[in-house]
């Protein structure tokens, strides 16, 4: 088995990788090893030592426990035995860029005659590895592709199994919220991390299933299917995660518009920014410190899909972690105590800090011209106690597209009465029952308590207008 490939594929001047030439292993004992390679997709490798090369396939999802699955694995070119303990960096612009670590490794013992398996298309071994164990069967289904499946044996795992089933402590839970801070702590028992502009989801995975909840205790894990996905392929029993679904722009920016425009469109352009870990495998971590439980969710992110994304942390540098915020533009900044536990309500042990003021205001009617007939301006208020409040008028941030499908959405719930107490003196108004939320960017809030320089963002679904009171900050 020739190696003529591999090196035709490979610059050994700007790979560190081994050179491919056939050698006679010195064991008697056939080898295996798994390796996670992070290339543009990521994958297993999966390597069998056999007459002086590693017959190799490539698995997306990794070698399964379950005889039920049935995970691909791709057939590739032989690769040089000394491939076998290659760990490191394949430099960008080669073949299979990316870094490439060993997930597993140890011996193989065939179960039949190798070389009569691959003419058939039929492989049968068991591995005796540092973390797999039991045997295997390879069985090819085209010309590159194979099947890789487990035999059923005391190290076969599937649901039907007497093992116990690990369940998460609890199927709901109350968000964790921040105080909005005008001023940023110092010390280095504080650690800052960028506030993303998107959807805020609570995540419980357990056994295979994925339930993803928003704020308001609405379901979301059909909307956001490809993140699901994604949370399903993590190497863990049960655990539940908090963070936030966005969609990032050309510059990097999670941009709420653009969130609400892919939801609208069908689109899969997703991501999941998570920061915390509050159950793992059955345990409430919810008491632990904030740090460690980054410390647990960094790990179990470490191998997961590119759309999962870790919210990393500075411990200590407010002030610079702000400037930099606002020189880029984003929406602010949250600060976390680093001992913090998620108590699941508002608390001084998280704070937002923003760029610009923004936050949800309660949609309660809006106006009409005779250039803008189908939608002029929006009529903004927010509930002090169960008293609804008017805060003002917001007539910018929605194009003509937005102003129709706005306007369709206010003919099921137009009311005949103003749903405030008070008078307002404004002319064209057409009154709305108070279900709506918008999230409205401004520069300040007036003497006379009205919103300055206001600007609609999106409309809110995740938010319930009774909980949208006026943001106060804790000075």
């Amino acid at each position: 088995m020739a190696l003529k490939e591999y090196n035709k594929k490979r610059d050994f001047t700007k790979t560190n990788e081994p050179k491919g030439k056939t050698t006679t292993s010195k064991n008697k004992a056939l080898r295996f090893v798994i390796q996670y390679h992070q290339a543009r997709a990521k994958h297993y490798d999966f390597r069998l030592e056999y007459n002086g090369v590693l017959l190799s396939w490539a698995v997306p999802k990794g070698l399964s426990l379950n005889p039920k699955d049935r995970r691909l694995a791709v057939h590739v070119e032989d690769h040089p035995v000394d491939y076998i303990d290659f760990e490191g960096i394949i430099p960008k612009g080669n073949y299979g860029a990316g870094s490439v670590e060993i997930y597993d490794k140890g011996f193989y013992l065939p179960s039949f005659d190798i070389e009569k398996g691959l003419k058939k298309g039929h492989l049968k071994f068991v591995l005796s590895g540092e973390k797999l164990k039991g045997e295997w069967s390879l069985v090819k289904i085209d010309e590159k592709n194979w099947l890789i499946i487990k035999s059923e044996d005391e190290f076969a795992v599937n649901k039907k199994s007497k093992q116990k089933t690990i369940k998460n402590p609890f199927d709901q839970c109350d968000a964790q919220l921040a105080t909005l801070s005008k001023t940023i702590p110092t010390g280095n028992n504080w650690i800052f991390e960028i506030k993303y502009d998107g959807y805020r989801i609570l995540s419980f995975v357990e056994n295979g299933k994925v339930k993803m909840f928003t704020r308001n205790k609405l379901d979301y894990t059909k909307k956001f299917d490809s993140i699901a996905k994604s949370l399903k392929k993590i190497d863990q029993d049960a655990f539940v995660v908090d963070g936030e679904i966005v969609s990032f722009d050309e510059t990097g920016k999670s941009n709420f518009g653009l969130l609400q425009q892919n939801i609208k469109d069908g689109k899969n352009n997703f991501h999941y920014v998570i920061f915390d870990l509050i159950a793992l495998n059955g345990k409430d971590l919810r008491t632990l410190p904030l740090i460690e439980r980054k410390k647990e969710l960094e790990k179990i992110l470490a191998k997961a899909d590119d759309n999962l994304v870790y919210s990393t942390h500075i411990v200590g540098k407010g002030k610079e972690s702000f400037a930099l915020a606002k020189e880029k533009q984003l929406e602010g900044i949250m600060a976390k105590k680093i001992d913090s536990t998620y108590v699941g309500k508002r608390t001084d042990d998280w704070l937002k800090i923003k760029c610009y003021l923004r936050q949800e205001f309660v949609i309660i009617g809006y106006t009409t011209t005779e250039k803008n007939q189908l939608l002029s301006a929006l009529l903004l208020g927010y509930y002090d106690d169960k008293k609804l409040k008017f805060i003002g008028k917001v007539g910018t941030g929605f194009d003509a597209v937005q102003r129709k499908n706005l306007n369709q959405k206010f003919k099921y719930i137009e009311s005949k009465i103003s749903p405030l107490k008070e008078d307002l003196n404004i002319k064209n108004v057409k009154w709305l029952k108070p279900t709506l939320v918008a999230e409205i960017q401004y520069a300040e809030i007036t003497k006379d308590g009205l919103l300055r320089q206001p600007s609609f963002i999106g409309l809110r679904v995740d938010k319930n207008a009774k909980n949208v009171h006026l943001e106060v900050s804790n000075e």
